[in-house]
């Protein structure tokens, strides 16, 4: 978890796009499994890709520096990070959440997959939030084979704007807490050759 990733400017930009992107329509409901089915009670938020080739200066200069992140982690830790797939999220205010989850596909843990989900990043766009508008990510920090329990070890992080979380897709199983403010991210997972 690295706070103030992101320069302020930048995270208010990109938060009035994710807006702007609702407003406008142009979010849908997020879904699932493989097949993306959509079930609020399990997945709250409204989602909008992110294309590499999108001409906005606040998109090109956030996907900068996640290929900046990129170019470090392979660096430094050998980890074969070779493409980067990313959407905006919101949850509106009284979401579901997102129910405990891991972000790679069973088959894909099971054998390492060439483009598996590898390294998951996300960077919050909140400003001022408040601890006690919920929201926070909850990370467990044990392997588990399947999904933990309630009272199984984790971290709870708050939706601070520009803090950015890193964690291996296929390891950590983590939740979004419901909040009674409207929050948005911007999601994206690293993939390997």
């Amino acid at each position: 978890m690295i706070d103030q990733f992101l320069p302020a400017d930048l995270v208010e930009a990109l938060r009035t796009i994710a807006l702007d992107q609702q407003q406008q329509g142009l979010m849908h409901q997020a879904g699932t499994s493989q097949s993306a089915v959509s079930n609020p009670k399990l997945r709250g938020d409204q989602i909008a890709w992110l294309e590499p080739g999108d001409p906005h200066p606040a998109i090109q200069n956030y996907l900068a520096f996640l290929a900046e992140v990129q170019q470090a982690v392979n660096r430094q830790l050998m980890m074969g990070l070779d493409s980067f797939e990313t959407h905006f999220a919101i949850y509106p205010a009284g979401s579901s959440g997102y129910t405990t989850h891991i972000d790679q596909f069973h088959q894909h843990r099971e054998q390492a997959r060439p483009g598996a989900r590898t390294l998951t990043s996300i960077i919050y766009l909140n400003d001022d939030w408040p601890e006690q508008a919920g929201g926070a990510l909850r990370l467990y920090l044990d392997e588990h084979a399947k999904t933990p329990g309630q009272d199984a070890r984790h971290i709870d992080i708050l939706p601070t704007a520009g803090r950015l979380v890193l964690f291996l897709s296929a390891r950590f199983w983590h939740e979004v807490l419901p909040a009674t403010l409207p929050r948005v991210s911007v999601t994206g997972w690293f993939k390997t050759r």
